[in-house]
């Protein structure tokens, strides 16, 4: 327990796996995370002094004089930010030996025994732990009386704001990070909804974060809708955006409440065109309408549809994952994706367990690989012919002249039902299938788009320029710049995982939940 006559000093960030070729950050991109402020709004602000920091937004994190400032570090961040986190405790302890650092988010529930290496706190629960950690390292009631975010705390632009209406999600897909956490699906209470917004002051467009924003009691989906039609009245806000899943398009008076409550669009998991591609996923919610038909339902009702598309080029060949973006680039009544995506097989999921019993892993991938755009896992093509698509991932799938005919159909087919900021929202995926190397594409370090400079491979590619340390480094923090090892040169379990390995893959069965969950917080 640290003792102190004045207020415990808490530097909260969010850590994160830079793929820019500078490393710079994304202070434009959207959405934004907010995990550190939810931590933040746990504590009393006149019981704790808290800074926050995301390097998601800024960049890579090399704060001195913070780092010093702080008695306790609190690292978050997704899976792939397990190395960042290592990283920058390792700077930490260099410019100031007597921090304590803790750490939370996804891998520290799926690898909360390894984490003890690194990391004096290891909180595998729900954002609510960070107050048992405060209360452990200085003693005393650091807990708010009543939380809040600390939205005047986050940096970046006023024109978005960023809020929550439940937590974790009532889907198992294959694939995702929620599926490994197993949590139960939770909704906020409608006045902390309110304090939310009213917190975050006037925003031209409020983004709700949820994993899935339709989840939980119709009943409390359209109390949601009446308040967010009595605020938007009010002009509280300029509209508001969401992330629902795709049985929210089957009612189309679903649709009509969030016209009506002031929505102007909704991020959906689309990932395939694919029956039989959704159905592996276990995407069962996408079965209930044809993909295009809900996107063209949404684009009709005046609110404009993002997506992303998922390749699982172990399942599926590359020539009919190019007869999908092929018809997609061909139909103007639908966007374009967002985003694409090779399928991850992250730390804990279900197709994880899959892969890992299948035989499927490359050998010698380590985390850093898992990003979307690396191949991790054997595919059904010849690997040169996956490397080549893969590259052109990198440089634009879709051709620039048949995307440019796309926007500028899609211009004449939703000009008259699509706000001014829904139309150029949804416009901006044109840009973005055009020239995917001025996003995250690519590996920190390394060109992005250039034949040769990437091998595409899981286990081969240089892993960035964070992996180098930018002082010297004592050596009991050699081991804090390696990164992690998920597979070994066969393509088994790596040794390193073995004591976490009934937590990676116990989420084997989706449909069996019994699933036991990690609230404790792990004290050194």
């Amino acid at each position: 327990m640290l003792m102190a006559t004045r207020r415990p000093r808490i530097l909260m960030l969010n850590c994160y796996a830079d793929n820019h070729y500078s490393a710079s950050g994304s202070p434009l991109s959207v959405p934004q995370s907010i995990a550190p402020a939810v931590l933040a709004g746990m504590l009393h602000p006149e019981r704790v002094d808290v800074r926050l920091a995301c390097e998601f937004h800024g960049g890579p994190f090399l704060d001195k004089a913070a780092m010093q400032w702080a008695d306790l570090l609190v690292l978050t961040g997704l899976n792939t930010a397990f190395d960042r986190m290592k990283q920058v405790a390792a700077y930490a302890r260099t410019f100031n030996p007597r921090i304590v650092i803790a750490m939370g988010g996804p891998l520290a529930r799926m690898l909360p025994k390894l984490s003890r290496r690194y990391f004096d706190y290891v909180c595998s629960g729900d954002v609510e732990q960070i107050v048992d950690v405060v209360d452990a390292v200085f003693g005393g009631d650091c807990a708010a009386e009543t939380s809040l975010p600390r939205y005047d705390l986050m940096p970046g632009p006023r024109l978005i704001g960023y809020a929550e209406t439940t937590r974790n999600c009532n889907f198992r897909c294959s694939f995702c990070a929620m599926t490994a956490e197993g949590h139960k699906f939770q909704t906020y209470d409608l006045d902390y909804v309110r304090r939310q917004i009213e917190a975050l002051g006037y925003r031209q467009c409020i983004m709700f974060v949820d994993q899935n924003f339709f989840g939980g009691p119709r009943a409390y989906f359209r109390a949601r809708m009446a308040l967010l039609r009595e605020m938007y009245e009010q002009r509280k806000f300029g509209g508001w955006a969401a992330l629902v899943t795709a049985d929210f398009f089957k009612d189309s008076e679903n649709l009509q409440l969030a016209r009506a409550s002031g929505c102007i669009g909704f991020f959906s998991g689309v990932e395939s065109f694919s029956r039989e591609q959704i159905t592996a996923f276990n995407k069962k919610q996408n079965l209930v309408l044809p993909q295009e038909d809900l996107i063209r339902s949404c684009l009709e009702a005046g609110m404009v549809f993002h997506y992303g598309l998922v390749f699982d080029l172990s399942e599926r060949r590359v020539s009919e994952v190019l007869a999908e973006t092929g018809f997609i680039a061909g139909n103007p009544r639908i966007t374009l994706p967002s985003f694409l995506s090779f399928a991850i097989p992250l730390l804990g999921t279900p197709l994880f367990a899959k892969r890992l019993r299948e035989g499927s892993f490359l050998p010698n991938v380590r985390l850093r690989d898992m990003d979307g755009r690396s191949i991790v896992c054997h595919t059904l093509d010849p690997i040169d012919v996956v490397k080549d698509f893969a590259l052109r991932m990198d440089c634009g799938l879709m051709p620039r002249m048949q995307v440019a005919k796309h926007a500028w159909r899609f211009i004449l087919n939703y000009r008259g039902r699509l706000s001014r900021w829904g139309l150029l929202s949804g416009l901006g995926n044109a840009w973005t299938m055009s020239y995917p190397r001025t996003g995250t594409n690519g590996r920190d370090g390394i060109r992005p788009g250039r034949a040769g400079s990437r091998s595409y491979l899981g286990g081969t590619e240089s892993l960035g320029s964070l992996y180098t340390p930018r002082i010297a480094m004592s050596e009991q923090y050699r081991s804090y710049f390696e990164a992690l090892q998920v597979t070994d040169a066969a393509g088994e379990l790596h040794p390193d995982l073995f004591d976490d390995a009934l937590t990676l893959t116990r989420t084997e069965r989706v449909e069996a939940l019994a699933i036991p969950t990690y609230n404790a917080v792990e004290m050194p």
